[in-house]
C-alpha cells in the first residue's frame, strides 16, 4: 500500500476498509440493478445488517435510491463510483496488470509477485508477505476466524507471516479439512499451528482424515468437537486455499490407476475443496469430505487464493469460473502471464 494511506491506516484503523466496502457495494448495485440487500450481502460475503447499515448511509449521501424493487445508483452515485475507481486502485496498490487479470477472471482482486515459482523458490517468500499486508488490510481488530486449507504453496508461504499481523487482534486459526496422508509438513493442521505461532494467535485441529464414507460423514459431523469446529469454519472472516492439479492431488487423495483414468477422460484440470473441475469449470468428480464445503465460501468475507508457477495457469482460470467474487488471487508473474497470454 502507498505509504501516505498505511500512515493513514496508522491513525485510523478502520479508515480504509469502511471505504473499499462502500465502494464494493455501491459496485454491486451499479452492476446488478435494481438489487436487494440479501443479494448484495451474499456476492460479498457481508451480514445483511451490515449491507442495511452501508445502503441507508448511502442514501442519506444521495448515492442510491432503495425502492421495493430494489436499490439503484442516482445520478450522483455513478459519478462518484466512476471518480472513486482509480483511488480505490492506488489505495490497494494494484497494478494496471493485476486490474486486467482479476477483471478476466471475474474476481474483485489480484496480487502479482514477481518471478515463476516452477523456477524461483523466493516466490513464496514473496507470497506470504503479500498475503500477511492483504490480511492485515481486510481482517477487522479484535477477534477473527481464519480457515487454512493444506498443500505446498500455503505450507511454504506461511512462515512469512508478520508478527505485526496479531497487532490488536485475536485471531484463531482452524483447519479446513482433515489430513490427505500427505506429508505433514503440508497439512492444514501443521500450518495452523505455524500461522497461530507467527502471528501470536490460537489455532485448533482436526485429526480426521479428509475423504471419507457418506456413512462415516454423516456420523462426524455429529461429533461435538468436530460440529464445533465446523460451526467456527461456517463463522470464518477469511479462508485461505491453494488450487491444485488435478492429477496430482487425485494421486494423494489415493486414487488408484482406474479412476485418474476416468478423471483424464473427464478431462479434469484442477481441484478445489474436494472438487474436480475441467477447463470449463464444470465440476466432474467430487469426494466427500469433512471441513469446508465448497458451496459454503459465498458466505465467507474474504477469500483469499494462493497459486503460482506457470503450470498452474490452466488450473487457475479453470477455478476461477467458479471462484466467489470476494477472492483474492495471490499468484505470480509465472501463471499472469500465461493466463493474460491465453494460454
Amino acid at each position: 500500500m502507498n505509504t501516505d494511506f498505511s500512515l493513514l491506516e496508522a491513525f485510523v484503523p478502520d479508515l480504509l476498509k469502511v471505504l473499499r466496502q462502500r465502494y464494493l457495494v455501491l459496485e454491486q448495485i451499479s452492476e446488478n440493478a435494481p438489487v436487494g440487500r440479501r443479494n448484495v450481502a451474499q456476492r460479498l460475503g457481508l451480514s445483511e445488517r451490515n449491507v442495511r447499515t452501508e445502503t441507508e448511509y448511502l442514501k442519506k449521501l444521495g448515492l442510491i435510491e432503495i425502492k421495493s424493487f430494489g436499490m439503484f445508483l442516482t445520478e450522483k452515485g455513478k459519478k462518484a463510483l466512476k471518480d472513486a475507481a482509480p483511488l480505490i486502485d492506488l489505495i490497494f496498490n494494484a497494478g494496471e496488470t493485476e486490474v486486467e487479470l482479476a477483471k478476466q477472471l471475474g474476481i474483485e482482486r489480484t496480487i502479482i509477485v514477481p518471478g515463476n515459482a516452477d523456477l524461483q523458490d523466493r516466490v513464496y517468500q514473496e507470497l506470504g508477505e503479500a498475503l500477511s499486508s492483504a490480511l492485515d488490510l481486510l481482517l477487522p481488530l479484535g477477534h477473527s476466524i481464519v480457515t487454512i486449507l493444506g498443500g505446498d504453496v500455503i505450507a511454504k508461504s506461511a512462515r512469512f507471516l508478520s508478527k505485526s499481523l496479531g497487532n490488536n487482534r485475536q485471531l484463531e486459526f482452524v483447519p479446513g479439512r482433515g489430513a490427505l496422508g500427505e506429508n505433514v509438513a503440508t497439512q492444514s493442521n501443521t500450518i495452523v499451528q505455524e500461522m497461530a505461532e507467527k502471528t501470536g494467535g490460537t489455532y485448533k485441529t482436526l485429526y480426521l482424515p479428509e475423504q471419507v464414507s457418506e456413512v462415516a460423514y454423516r456420523s462426524l459431523i455429529r461429533e461435538d468437537t468436530i460440529a464445533d469446529l465446523l460451526q467456527d469454519i461456517s463463522q470464518s472472516d477469511a479462508v485461505i486455499h491453494g488450487i491444485g492439479l488435478a492429477q496430482e492431488m487425485a494421486k494423494r487423495r489415493g486414487y488408484g490407476s482406474v479412476e485418474l483414468s476416468n478423471l483424464r477422460e473427464k478431462k479434469a484440470v484442477t481441484e478445489c475443496f474436494g472438487c474436480f473441475f475441467d477447463s470449463n469449470g464444470k465440476i466432474v468428480d467430487r469426494i466427500t469430505q469433512v471441513g469446508l464445503q465448497f458451496e459454503n465460501l459465498k458466505k465467507i468475507p474474504h477469500i483469499f487464493a494462493l497459486s503460482c508457477g506457470a503450470k498452474k495457469a490452466e488450473a487457475i482460470k479453470a477455478y476461477m469460473l467458479n471462484a466467489p467474487r470476494q477472492t483474492w488471487l495471490i499468484t505470480d508473474e509465472g501463471a499472469s502471464s500465461m493466463i493474460l497470454k491465453g494460454k
